[in-house]
């Protein structure tokens, strides 16, 4: 009996030598919490410029950045050294607390340092455990991102997370965007079959007077930021931008289209009728044949007629057939279009290559070094059904009597 009793009190005394807590905790109080990060390139010394948007928790936490308080609800860090990691660390010559990484919403990539290329980025990121990959990235478009770190934004306190919702809202209602994570970009990279495609944003107005509490302080700010179509990718290197219908045709293609509104024509009259687009499912397929791939991209959708200045009745199903058709030739051509920009760029975007090597892995094994060429000379067939599920809540306009 006095044995058990000696070997239960060893066993806690052991067990309790494994409590020994968080060896590497950081109290609040000593942390910087990063909400976004950019990369810049200094072009006299070929050096990286790491900018961070911090929060100030005084600001935020009274609830008065917008509107006359203590201050601005960020501040923004910068370190510059050759390589991201050292930069990061550097940047502690300036913060008074340690940057904290794991709420980061947002990476900015200045446009410099996409056209050089971003195939060296993300190993930082995936090696630090404190980041995570869930940020979600954007490209500046003729600026800088320090520039765009450092703008105010109205509605968000924290303009890390204004961008992050504009990128959300603009892909789920108007679809000229993708709304990529830093997963996505690094899947992509690594993919055989594949090239990243990135948001783009640009500073409308005067970026200095966007850094400024004032910004906030006015109906019509003087600066804001707009997310502003897609950069296309070929190696790691950003080759052009891309917007309107041709990044709708790509998502279409990358069956990522949310909603959006579509114009088509109606009788003699131009883009007279905005359909919006509430369900769309893409399918790609690839069939090699002598030794060339033709893909095969099968697109079902559905919408609601949302307004028309044409005056048809569409209690008259002949008449929502028509507009049916136009719509499955509007959205084909669209698709054409992003292809064709594909294409010429050399550039696999949609992931065709994917679809070849799920068809038949030995001829993609094959044609894998030579992809990007045999890409821009594959044949790509369009297949689009639409459907227009409800006209509004009229299925005669006014307007036909107005013009009548």
């Amino acid at each position: 009996m006095k044995t058990n009793w000696v070997i239960r009190t060893v066993l806690l005394l052991g067990l309790v030598l494994l409590l020994t807590g968080c060896w590497n905790r950081i109290e609040l109080n000593e942390m910087a919490i990063v909400m976004g990060m950019g990369i810049d390139k200094v072009e006299e010394t070929n050096e990286y410029r790491v900018s961070f948007q911090v929060v100030n928790p005084k600001a935020v936490s009274t609830g008065t950045a917008g509107g006359g308080g203590i201050g601005t609800p960020v501040t923004v860090y910068t370190g510059t050294e050759k390589k991201l990691f050292e930069a990061v660390r550097k940047t502690s010559q300036k913060v008074p607390r340690q940057l904290f990484f794991s709420h980061m919403q947002l990476l900015i990539i200045g446009e410099t340092v996409a056209k050089e290329g971003i195939q060296e980025l993300f190993d930082f990121f995936e090696r630090n455990p404190e980041t995570r990959l869930t940020p979600k990235v954007l490209v500046t478009r003729g600026t800088e991102a320090e520039s765009m770190l450092r703008i105010l934004t109205p509605i968000e306190n924290i303009p890390a997370n204004g961008l992050s919702g504009k990128i959300e809202m603009t892909e789920k209602l108007w679809s000229e965007n993708v709304n990529n994570e830093m997963d996505d970009v690094i899947k992509a990279l690594v993919s055989e079959g594949r090239e990243p495609i990135i948001s783009g944003a640009r500073i409308i107005g005067n970026p200095e007077e966007g850094t400024k509490k004032s910004n906030l302080e006015q109906t019509n700010p003087p600066t804001l930021v707009e997310i502003k179509g897609v950069a296309l990718f070929k190696e790691g290197k950003l080759r052009r931008w891309l917007d309107g219908h041709k990044v709708r045709g790509i998502l279409l293609i990358q069956d990522q289209m949310k909603s959006t509104v579509m114009a088509i024509d109606c009788k003699n009259e131009k883009e007279a009728i905005g359909i919006e687009i509430v369900r769309s499912k893409s399918d790609v397929t690839a069939k090699v044949q002598d030794g060339r791939p033709t893909i095969h991209i099968h697109i079902r959708q559905e919408g609601f007629i949302g307004e028309m200045t044409c005056p048809i009745d569409l209690t008259k199903k002949e008449e929502i057939t028509k507009l049916e058709k136009e719509w499955a030739r509007e959205t084909k051509k669209i698709v054409m279009e992003a292809v064709k920009v594909a294409q010429s760029e050399k550039s696999d975007i949609f992931g065709f290559g994917e679809a070849v090597k799920r068809a038949n892995p030995k001829a993609w094994e094959k044609m894998k070094k030579e992809w990007s060429k045999t890409f821009a000379e594959s044949k790509v067939d369009v297949k689009v059904d639409a459907f227009i599920r409800l006209p509004g809540k009229r299925t005669k306009p006014y307007l036909s009597e107005l013009k009548g």
